[in-house]
């Protein structure tokens, strides 16, 4: 039998089990493939009381972890960058040659371009998987990854847990998260509009990330965090559902689009270049130029006063996150990944990065 490790960034632990079995929140992907596929998970809470949150020190005590129990496994996925490279570079360090998938989030910060381009850690990674078409193509054309050692796997959402409700909408508009958020357009368009509008704007993983806010919100707007439930509630009132984004190059605001759809919601989306892989334009959703209150304010004005058109879109954002974004198509294709490079010979050091 394969045996495959995942290290997650994150506390697998009796707590989070719990929530997922009660229904209290979606579950995370690798619980999904411990269940499904018999990953083995090294998650945070192997590391101690003290590992609760992404920093440098634990980054390093979980590859260190990890790199005791290569032995034991038949290949190793790493749930970022942030573990990944230094896990591929460790390996590298000792020679090893344990097949390494590697999910990629956001490979093109400038220090994460150095290191690829100095240190070249693709050598100890079999397959970097990227949740942007924009992310695959700069790591091909810059970062010197080879196209066949990177792939696109498009971002998902558990289908099961976001899934429409018995609850009628109103004229709820409904922004979520706060990484990389363009609120200061989205204030401009929807200041005056006849319409409530919630922000949802905790972020649990980069706080410090480039966003733009009003110098003062307007008073249709309200501003506050929003558990799994709470927010599974107001996706289920919300007419329509904004994510106004700063121009980026890679998935931001993923998570909130593919929830969003698969609770049949209409989204509008600022159509950035590294979001172009999930909403269909007309189709699923409606996608706008960024940073232009004028045009978001159109769209948002139009699913307002539109119901049928706001089922339209909700009823196909629903059918596409169940059958491409679904939780377990996520996973399935994450497998086949992992058994596809288990089952290539090791790459010597240094074959698998092109030379710049």
């Amino acid at each position: 039998m394969t045996r495959f490790m995942m290290l997650v960034s994150a506390r697998a632990d009796c707590a989070l089990r719990d929530a997922v079995r009660d229904g209290g929140r979606p579950c995370p992907e690798y619980l999904r493939l411990e269940a499904r596929h018999g990953l083995r998970l090294l998650d945070w809470s192997s590391l101690g009381p003290a590992a609760t949150r992404r920093s440098l020190r634990v980054s390093l005590a979980h590859v260190r972890a990890a790199t005791r129990m290569l032995d034991d496994v038949d290949g190793v996925v790493s749930d970022g960058e942030h573990v990944g490279v230094l896990l591929a570079l460790t390996m590298r360090a000792r020679g090893r040659h344990t097949p390494h998938l590697m999910l990629g989030h956001h490979l093109t910060t400038r220090a994460k371009r150095l290191v690829f381009r100095l240190l070249r850690p693709q050598a100890g990674i079999s397959r970097v998987l990227v949740h942007s078409s924009r992310q695959l193509e700069q790591a091909v054309g810059e970062l010197g990854i080879r196209r066949h050692g990177i792939d696109l796997l498009p971002f998902y959402a558990d289908t099961d847990f976001w899934a429409p409700r018995s609850i009628p909408s109103d004229q709820l508009v409904l922004a979520v998260g706060r990484e990389h958020r363009d609120y200061a357009t989205l204030a401009d368009a929807c200041g005056d509009l006849d319409a409530r509008v919630h922000v949802a704007a905790g972020s649990l993983f980069s706080p410090a990330a480039r966003r733009y806010e009003p110098r003062a919100w307007p008073g249709n707007f309200h501003v506050g965090f929003a558990d799994h439930l709470a927010l599974r509630e107001l996706y289920a009132r919300a007419a329509v559902v904004v994510v106004p984004l700063v121009p980026n190059d890679f998935q931001a605001g993923v998570t909130t689009i593919v929830e969003a759809m698969a609770m049949g919601r209409p989204v509008v989306v600022s159509a950035t270049a590294g979001q172009r892989d999930i909403v269909e334009d007309g189709v699923t959703g409606l996608m706008v130029r960024p940073g232009d209150p004028a045009v978001l304010r159109e769209a948002v004005a139009h699913l307002l006063a539109d119901p049928r058109e706001r089922r339209r879109l909700g009823d196909a954002a629903r059918d596409a996150a169940v059958s491409r974004f679904g939780l377990d198509v996520y996973v399935d294709r994450l497998v086949e990944h992992l058994t596809e490079i288990a089952r290539v010979a090791p790459i010597p050091e240094g074959a698998g990065a092109r030379r710049t």
